[in-house]
């Protein structure tokens, strides 16, 4: 929140607003280097949970996930959210993705409902978003617009002014 919407909910008695954030990640990772060994609150951090110590208490690891009918490896990523089953069959058709369902209940509490962000996407043909009509939702893959999305805000002159040392390559 900016500050002062902040400092208001926060004289108002209102909690922040919740927000998700789901990664999927093609490449994979070792199992016991991510997942905690015990389960509840008091599990000790894996070593790659271990960076989000300071987080801790705002996230949750979810384990023993997995769509049984999603096959097709590698390209499945499609249905990371959504669980659609059998994407390289020819009558695929996706569903609303996990990310979409949330941003339609909590997203109207944020600035953005909902932000989709890609690295290296075929852009408009890879995306971990769907609508709940089953259309993708392309994926935002350069940082630099990201950032301008965000944080470029004022007047004309003041978003050329931010744009220009955006281009020199400042923030």
């Amino acid at each position: 929140l900016p500050a002062f919407a902040r400092a208001d909910t926060a004289a108002k008695g209102k909690a922040e607003p919740r927000r998700m954030l789901a990664v999927c990640n093609n490449l994979g990772l070792l199992p016991d280097q991510f997942f905690p060994k015990e389960t509840g609150r008091g599990y000790a951090l894996s070593p790659y949970l271990e960076t989000l110590r300071a987080h801790r208490d705002d996230f949750s690891v979810f384990s023993g996930v997995w769509h049984p009918d999603v096959d097709g490896g590698h390209p499945a990523d499609i249905c990371f959210l959504t669980a659609a089953p059998h994407p390289g069959s020819g009558g695929f058709r996706n569903t609303i993705s996990l990310d979409q369902y949330i941003a339609e209940r909590i997203g109207h509490e944020t600035r953005f409902p909902s932000l989709t962000l890609g690295v290296n996407v075929q852009q408009g043909t890879r995306s971990l978003s769907w609508t709940a009509s089953g259309v993708l939702i392309p994926c935002e893959e350069k940082a630099s617009d990201v950032f301008r999305r965000l944080f470029v805000q004022g007047s004309p002159a003041e978003v050329e002014s931010q744009l220009r040392k955006l281009a020199q390559g400042r923030s």
